[in-house]
């Protein structure tokens, strides 16, 4: 599993809820939608960097909360967002011979070990999808495209400023802001992985590190309905303008 913001000129994103208009129905001082999403743009390296970023390549270190226990694991994540992955990870207790990997290509998905591709069960691929699509959201730029909408948020429960995302086939995601206008906070409702049913899901960004001139959080701390659920840490990071991977053929 995945282990697990235009100056107003440059408008072409759809700003709902009356954020176009001159108050746009916000308090006075309150930034737009549009704004936010461009302060947050240019935190994360601003626009060219971003947009030449179409795919991710990190090493790190996570903790899967499962039940009762944790399961520190290692590994490389290999992205391109919303619908390209690759992970391949293992038990750190076990070594890099017990590595598996995350395959998902679309609207479909393996999980492979030893060669070996099992098709993945319905529930977890949902689950997946939903995970691999928020990559995109933290990308940021495509949230300019003009099949997107951007709504007024209420503040966070840490009191941090965002907007609501809406993109045709994906859930709405609540973004948010620190207060130096850098992404922090991302909340949905997304399938769960282990149930079918559906959760609430928040990812704490924090840290940051750099490549390409995109700076990417380092920190990604993940929970669900509340609970602790995936802790990731990024070692390093590489941006790629596409994600070349065997793996993305599946089963030969």
């Amino acid at each position: 599993m995945t282990h697990l913001r235009r100056i107003s000129s440059l408008l072409p994103v759809c700003i709902i809820a009356g954020a176009c208009s001159s108050s746009g129905g916000r308090a006075p001082g309150v930034p737009s939608p549009a704004a936010i999403l461009d302060g947050a743009i240019e935190q994360a390296g601003g626009a060219r960097a971003l947009e030449s970023a179409r795919a991710f390549r990190w090493e790190g270190a996570a903790i899967v909360h499962a039940g009762e226990r944790d399961v520190a694991i290692r590994g490389e994540w290999a992205i391109q967002p919303p619908d390209s992955a690759v992970v391949a990870t293992y038990d750190t207790t076990a070594g890099p011979s017990t590595t598996r990997r995350l395959i998902v290509v679309g609207g479909t998905g393996w999980l492979e070990e030893a060669g070996v591709f099992t098709p993945m069960p319905p529930a977890v691929l949902a689950a997946e999808r939903d995970e691999f699509y928020l990559y995109q959201v933290m990308r940021l730029v495509p949230l300019r495209a003009p099949d997107v909408e951007l709504a007024a948020a209420p503040p966070d429960t840490l009191g941090q400023r965002g907007f609501e995302v809406r993109m045709p086939g994906r859930p709405p995601v609540s973004a948010y802001v620190d207060e130096n206008g850098r992404l922090a906070h991302l909340r949905l409702r997304i399938t769960d992985a282990r149930t079918g049913g559906q959760a609430w899901q928040d990812l704490w960004l924090s840290g940051v590190v750099e490549a390409g001139g995109v700076r990417w959080p380092r920190e990604i701390r993940i929970t669900m309905d509340g609970a602790p659920y995936f802790d990731l840490t990024i070692g390093s990071l590489r941006v790629e303008p596409q994600l070349v991977e065997p793996y993305l053929a599946g089963p030969r």
